[in-house]
């Protein structure tokens, strides 16, 4: 009962073994004032936890 099970769409599957092709392929994601991911706003977060801007 301590178990959970996620079941990916086949979008999440793509961007899983894909990545992200446009940015716009991540949801906009809040985050200290500013949008990660967001067309209009071009902030990304980094592998290394970084948020650097496009």
């Amino acid at each position: 009962m301590l178990s959970k099970v996620y079941r990916l769409t086949d979008r999440g599957q793509r961007l899983l073994d894909k990545g992200l092709e446009r940015l716009t392929d991540a949801p906009i994601l809040p985050m200290g004032g500013i949008d990660a991911y967001s067309a209009s706003a071009p902030w990304v977060l980094l592998e290394d936890g970084r948020l650097a801007r496009l």
